[in-house]
């Protein structure tokens, strides 16, 4: 149920509990925002209190269909600082839909939990030392809170039942991505009544989840493969090496800034798993492989670098809350201390201690350790599944090893008796968001999300989503480079067709180091540097003295669309004009030099 608030009015609405206070609304950016005070522990009503905040966006015209409510993953990313996304992802939906989003307890302004032991901690996020300052987190959490399992999924779950009945919103849409299948999962259990239509996007299961996360491992290899066939036993090649040398040496992050980086078992292990949310680690990875296996380990280097740089810098805890991450997980999550070792095989190409290395904040295999137990366990998570007339839409993609797609079944069954599953192809985490430049299934998961919520399910376009471009090579020389294929025109001679090469793969390099950092300057792969500035949507380039090969510098300018990851470019290069173009869509470049026209994969 819909209703208006007049531009500077505040509304106090009253809650379906008489015992609790109303809640209080105001004007916010195009919303409505507001607390609902609410009960830190259930079992003490009359004790502390915290607020919990919300945002709703009001239907741009009448409001004929139920309220859309959306919860974010982490755990400890506020639902709040999703909006732009939420609002994308359900789009022409919200002219006839609210859309609420709430902070779940411990992030953005409902009760945030900021941690300096974690929050700004710069270093590896896993193993015994990290534990113990996590267990300084704790330690804070239970001075100022009291237990810290009071942040777990079910008292959450129970405040965002509060706040939809505070609205009087009626059954509503119910949309969780990533932790927030989670929470959606527990909140089925718990609040059936209050739902109209279920959306898990990238989900993994609430019941009888398996600590060890094999699953992840096993779609990791799929997902190389998929990308890359053959890249699995490189990447083995690779680790049989650094567990004897690991390599060092110095790189630059994508502004320039410079670094140092040892690649060894433990690093890459958190790349790989990176991999599932940043597809710029599967545009790189295997040519990196491949260039280090044959003694050239800058590629490597410089991806380990800036991928670390890209999901691993520590942020606000308003942005997202370490603290609040680890009192779900260290809650609500089954930890592995004192079970049985999976099969050896299990996490291959790496070996399990190497596998559980990975951040915990990737997998939460030990940073439990030293967390204190409960004063309460959370509620019990009742046995209960939806019945055929609420319908329940599980999306996800095969290249996701996070929360792999392949556990739907398992949600399924434990969910509802109306369940659907789509798999987004050559898609990876959370890909509705739009926070990669994997455009197309960004496109195809949105139409997918909204049909359903709509009430007619379209699919159609998931199988049809194109492979991610990878890059081809590293060739260190203008000599090694592979030269294109002649598709029309004259033959313009070997070395022509090396530089269409060397100009199409120099271009979409620094598109990844454009991706990277959303900046205005970075550098080129072997020397030089690109400079970007935003015109009319798109981002134009310009390439100073780029050395994607040592010997061979490329110039010149070109534009990149991020509606389409569409590029066109004018380069040169070793004494050849390049007119470079490709879009996300199509599997291949066009490259005109002179009357002739080449092909190559697109990088």
């Amino acid at each position: 149920m819909a209703y208006r608030v007049g531009i500077a009015a505040i509304l106090v609405l009253a809650l379906a509990a008489p015992a609790e206070a109303a809640v209080e609304v105001r004007p916010c950016g195009g919303a409505v925002c507001g607390e609902l005070r609410r009960p830190l522990d259930p079992e003490r009503p009359r004790g502390r209190g915290i607020d919990v905040a919300f945002r709703l966006y009001r239907a741009t015209e009448r409001a004929t269909g139920p309220a859309i409510v959306a919860v974010e993953g982490g755990p400890g990313y506020p639902s709040t600082g999703t909006r732009a996304e939420y609002r994308a992802i359900f789009g022409p939906l919200l002219r006839t839909r609210d859309l609420l989003l709430v902070d779940n307890r411990g992030t953005g302004e409902s009760a945030l939990i900021d941690c300096p032991s974690v929050q700004s901690y710069v270093g590896r996020t896993s193993g015994p030392a990290f534990a113990r300052r996590a267990a300084r987190c704790a330690a804070q959490i239970k001075r100022r809170y009291g237990d810290p399992s009071l942040f777990a999924t079910a008292y959450a779950v129970n405040d965002l039942a509060a706040v939809i009945r505070a609205l009087k919103l009626g059954r509503v849409d119910l949309y969780g991505d990533s932790y927030g299948t989670y929470f959606v999962q527990d909140f089925v259990a718990r609040h059936p009544s209050l739902l109209h239509s279920v959306t898990l996007d990238s989900a993994y299961p609430r019941r009888d989840t398996d600590p060890w996360y094999a699953s992840s491992a096993a779609t990791l290899r799929s997902a190389l493969e998929l990308v890359s066939p053959g890249s699995v036993a490189r990447l083995d090649q690779l680790l049989q090496r650094v567990r004897i040398t690991p390599i060092s040496g110095a790189t630059k992050d994508s502004d320039g800034t410079p670094l140092r980086v040892r690649v060894d078992p433990r690093t890459l292990s958190d790349l790989v798993q990176d991999s599932a949310s940043d597809p710029l680690i599967l545009r790189e990875l295997d040519a990196s492989v491949r260039a280090a296996l044959s003694g050239d380990s800058a590629p490597l280097l410089r991806l380990v670098g800036q991928a670390n740089t890209w999901s691993h810098t520590p942020t606000e805890a308003a942005y997202f809350s370490r603290g609040a991450y680890l009192a779900v997980a260290c809650a609500d999550y089954p930890q592995v201390f004192g079970l049985d070792e999976p099969a050896p095989s299990t996490f291959a190409p790496f070996t399990l201690a190497e596998w559980t290395s990975v951040s915990g904040f990737t997998q939460p295999y030990d940073v439990c350790a030293d967390w204190p137990r409960p004063r309460r366990a959370p509620p019990a998570l009742p046995d209960r599944r939806l019945p055929a007339s609420v319908p329940v839409l599980i999306v996800g993609g095969d290249l996701d090893s996070l929360t792999p797609v392949s556990d739907a079944p398992v949600i399924a069954q434990a969910l509802g008796a109306n369940v659907r599953t789509v798999v987004l192809r050559n898609t990876v985490h959370v890909t509705s968001q739009g926070g990669t430049h994997l455009v197309e299934g960004m496109r195809c998961a949105r139409i997918v999300i909204r049909s359903f919520v709509g009430g007619r399910l379209k699919d159609s376009c998931a199988a049809g989503i194109p492979r991610p471009h990878t890059a081809g090579a590293y060739p260190l020389t203008f000599a090694d480079a592979a030269p294109a294929t002649l598709f029309s025109g004259p033959d313009p001679g070997e070395p022509a067709r090396r530089a269409a090469t060397v100009a199409a793969e120099a271009f979409g390099d620094v598109i990844a180091r454009w991706l990277y950092s959303a900046g205005n300057r970075g550098p080129g792969l072997r020397g030089g540097h690109f400079t970007a500035t935003e015109q009319d949507g798109d981002t134009a380039f310009r390439l100073i003295n780029v050395r994607f090969v040592a010997d061979a510098p490329v110039n010149g300018t070109g534009t990149y669309d991020p509606v389409t990851s569409g590029v066109d470019a004018t380069l040169h290069v070793a004494g050849v004009t390049a007119r470079v173009r490709w879009r996300q869509s199509e599997p291949l470049a066009s490259v005109q030099v002179g009357d002739s026209v080449l092909r190559l994969p697109a990088p």
